[in-house]
Parts: structure tokens; C-alpha cells; sequence
């Protein structure tokens, strides 16, 4: 089930699964809840591409999941499959140097502190 606010127009100004105060039972197709999902734009939403878009998002809250698990210890670098660590070490290479290229710090974070991410593999290249 879906359920909506909605302001003083009909306007949908939020979402949820459970059943709250002030929120009805609503459709994904209703009208004013695809409005809202479309996200202020001028176009209809469209599943497909909004998580093609969110996929990237997505993508790096799971890279800092994965940061701050390692940094806390509970799962370790060389525990995820050699090919997840190429991946995630390969991606973190790129994030530093758009950061630097931003003219960001490159410095390493808390969690980067509790880790040192070495990956080696003679057969296969990292990239």
C-alpha cells in the first residue's frame, strides 16, 4: 500500500508505505503522486529513466556504506569478491582524482584512516 499528504491544493507533499496521521491510501498512478515523483520537473515520470538517473546515486551510497563498514570493522576489504575489490578500489581512484580536478582535498577520510586498500592481482589488470 501507498499513502500521501497532500497541502491545502491536492498537492501530494509526501509519501510513505505504512499508514500515518493525515495521509490517505493512494495509487503509484495516481495523477498528483506521479506529479510528485517527477520531482518538480516538466516532464512525466518515467520509471525507467528516473532509475537509470538514481542508479549513479545509488552507486556511491553504497561505496560509503562499504566505506564506513570496513572502517568500523565489521567486514573487511579482502573479505568482498576480487572482482567487487577491483571494482570499488578502481571507483574510488576515479572519485579522488574528480575531486581533485574540483579542486577539492583528496584528503583521506575518517573511515579511509582505519583502512589500507591494497589490491593486487598479476592476471588480470585493475581497470
Amino acid at each position: 500500500m501507498l499513502y500521501a499528504f497532500f497541502d491545502g491544493e491536492g498537492r501530494v507533499t509526501g509519501l510513505t508505505e505504512t499508514p500515518r496521521d493525515g495521509a490517505r491510501e493512494v495509487s503509484l498512478r495516481d495523477p498528483e503522486v506521479m506529479a510528485f515523483l517527477s520531482l518538480n520537473s516538466d516532464e512525466a515520470f518515467d520509471p525507467d529513466a528516473f532509475l537509470d538517473q538514481s542508479d549513479k546515486s545509488t552507486i556511491r551510497i553504497l561505496e560509503d556504506l562499504i566505506d564506513t563498514l570496513i572502517g568500523h570493522h565489521l567486514i573487511r576489504f579482502t573479505d568482498l569478491p576480487m572482482a567487487a575489490q577491483k571494482k570499488l578500489l578502481s571507483r574510488r581512484l576515479a572519485r579522488n582524482l574528480v575531486r581533485e580536478e574540483n579542486g577539492e582535498s583528496a584528503e583521506r577520510s575518517d573511515a579511509d584512516e582505519h583502512q589500507s586498500l591494497f589490491l593486487s592481482d598479476e592476471d588480470e589488470g585493475l581497470f
